[in-house]
């Protein structure tokens, strides 16, 4: 399935504009939204979600509006917000049952079904029993994912699904994602980078509700590639370098910066050109860096 999101922007109240006339199309597979805190990434999801109107233009399903029949195509889908409060007083498997129920799924025996698959995907097997108040982030997030999978769903919506996460759990739930993103469309929001980079093989960078870039994680990093440059500057310099350059990247060691910047030629005597990383790909897309 193909996603089309065609001219969208979203203005709130006092004429704060979330969104600027977005184009961009979501093939299937695990499809990464990245940008800052603030960027339009939840707006847009909430959009994709049928929780939230444009102001103006319309999402497409394979061409056709998603308006045109939207019961159908909220049947579709799983959704795992940003701030996932789940029951407390509830173990998973209570908590899985009445959210099929919410979902539609009637016959007692499908539930039991379904709820047991999407246990077992979300790895929270051992752990049926335990009240969801006794879960770690970790696991909240686990059920998060279990609950946004009962009725098999084709689109799946997961905004900012790390934040919080120890290395060891992150790493666990962005395999998970990988995992079930063979055959469905799951669109990943975050604001870190390192979150997409070997999972989502499409993206798009939002700024101020701005579309940067939309395309391949490849061709991101090859846009820039042999323009990448590092250099040891004296202190202060790295503020009149970011009116010329785009920085993605400034460290300082006793206090001495070292830059990474982008520009067709050098621009201090000394600097290295560098293979870029995707982080260098997507803060030169966002504009450089903002600190």
């Amino acid at each position: 399935m193909e996603i089309t999101v065609q001219n969208i922007s979203k203005s709130y109240t006092k004429g704060v504009l979330a969104l600027d006339n977005l184009n961009l199309t979501i093939p299937s597979g695990v499809y990464g939204l990245i940008g800052r805190n603030g960027a339009g990434k939840t707006t847009l999801l909430r959009m994709l979600a049928s929780v939230l109107t444009p102001t103006s233009g319309e999402i497409l399903l394979d061409g056709e509006p998603i308006t045109k029949n939207l019961a159908a195509y909220r049947k579709m889908l799983g959704y795992l917000p940003q701030n996932t409060k789940l029951m407390p007083q509830l173990n998973i498997v209570e908590f899985l049952e009445y959210m099929a129920i919410l979902k539609g799924i009637k016959d007692k025996n499908e539930i039991r079904m379904e709820v047991e698959r999407c246990i077992e995907i979300a790895g929270l097997t051992n752990e049926k029993k335990k009240r969801l108040s006794k879960y770690s982030g970790g696991m909240l997030r686990r059920a998060g994912i279990a609950q946004a999978l009962l009725g098999d769903p084709k689109i799946i919506i997961v905004d900012e699904p790390t934040t919080g996460l120890d290395p060891e759990e992150r790493l666990h739930f962005l395999n998970l994602i990988s995992s079930i993103g063979v055959d469905k469309n799951i669109i990943l929001s975050t604001h870190i980078i390192h979150d997409i980079e070997n999972i989502c093989p499409n993206v798009c960078i939002l700024n101020k509700g701005k579309m940067m870039y939309s395309g391949s994680t490849a061709g991101m990093v090859d846009s820039i590639k042999d323009m990448l440059w590092s250099a040891e500057i004296n202190a202060g310099e790295e503020t009149e370098l970011k009116k010329r350059a785009v920085v993605t990247n400034v460290t300082y060691t006793y206090g001495k910066p070292n830059v990474r910047y982008v520009a067709k030629e050098s621009m201090y005597e000394g600097s290295v050109q560098i293979p870029p990383t995707l982080e260098d790909a997507y803060i030169y897309a966002a504009g450089g860096v903002a600190r």
